[in-house]
């Protein structure tokens, strides 16, 4: 779902983003972040294959069974949202992204009947935990609904007009007393986030331009928006001595230091991909970074294609 509910007064600072000459996300940004080759390779040479697995499938089904939960909550009521079959919503939602893959695949299945059915039951099990506490994450008291997946769509580097920062939001909500906005990215995961996951700055980025670019967009104060990872757990540990939560909230740090140090690695990825006419520049010489112990050639798609990325060539820091 690439398309959801947004406040009117919101919708008015949509931008139509059809005849930009270049848009770049947080995946592109991030993937040059790590391996400049690898972003090559995949937006310049197109050679990525598109991969499907169960935790894709199961992470869209999951975004969406949520977020109508949350949009029914909002702009009608929470007996109305209690009310919906969240089991039956979130079947329907994977058994269809599910098939999406398999044809996408030609055909070919990645997954097995087991397998779907213990991501279903993990997700009601997450949604269930969920609506009896509904009230601890989302509420309707002084709290309205700014929008789900929330087109983000404005230019990504003062330098450059061309290129545009793409992207949706997954929840906005404003809190109307303080006149204060929350950005919410919802993430799925088996047991939450490791202190390696929650320290990996990289990561954090991705809400922390978010921020800036909501700012921007809609012209709302910087310091007036929040920004929380919502991340829920599929698993929790067996025989834990300990109450467990399904939710894990994290909120990066996301002052002006920070913003600013992220801007200038965004100004400098444009700057060095792509002309002034939003163009992408081919003739650069795009290193291969493979990182300490090669830990970014683990999940490339390129890890095996010598041709492409010799392994001499790469470099390990």
């Amino acid at each position: 779902m690439k398309s959801g509910y947004i406040n009117p007064v919101y919708k008015l600072s949509l931008n139509d983003v059809s005849k930009v000459p270049a848009k770049i996300s947080y995946s592109q940004w991030s993937m040059f972040e790590k391996c400049p080759r690898q972003w090559k390779l995949s937006y310049i040479d197109k050679l990525a294959p598109f991969t499907h697995s169960i935790a894709t499938c199961f992470g869209t089904a999951f975004h969406e069974t949520l977020q109508e939960y949350l949009t029914v909550m909002y702009t009608d009521s929470v007996k109305a949202a209690n009310n919906i079959d969240l089991r039956d919503m979130l079947l329907t939602c994977l058994k269809m992204e599910y098939q999406k893959g398999v044809k996408a695949n030609n055909g070919e299945h990645f997954s097995t009947p087991t397998e779907l059915a213990e991501h279903l039951e993990d997700g009601v099990q997450i949604l269930e935990w969920f609506t009896k506490r509904r009230a601890q994450y989302f509420s309707t008291k002084n709290q309205e609904l700014v929008g789900i997946e929330v087109e983000l769509g404005v230019p990504a580097s003062p330098s450059n007009k061309n290129v545009y920062w793409y992207g949706f939001i997954d929840i906005v909500v404003r809190d109307t007393v303080q006149n204060k906005i929350k950005i919410l990215d919802i993430k799925t995961s088996r047991m939450g986030w490791n202190k390696y996951q929650k320290a990996d700055k990289l990561k954090a980025a991705q809400l922390v331009a978010y921020k800036k670019y909501f700012s921007d967009q809609f012209g709302i104060p910087i310091d007036n928006i929040d920004i929380e990872f919502f991340i829920v757990k599929r698993k929790l540990l067996e025989e834990s001595m300990f109450p467990q939560k399904r939710i894990q909230l994290l909120n990066p740090a996301s002052g002006s230091v920070t913003r600013k140090k992220i801007q200038r690695s965004i100004d400098t990825f444009i700057e060095y991909c792509f002309d002034k006419d939003g163009n992408k520049q081919k003739e650069k010489n795009y290193l291969a970074i493979a990182g300490k112990g090669a830990k970014h050639c683990k999940w490339c798609p390129f890890k095996m294609d010598y041709e492409n990325c010799p392994k001499e060539n790469r470099i390990r820091e």
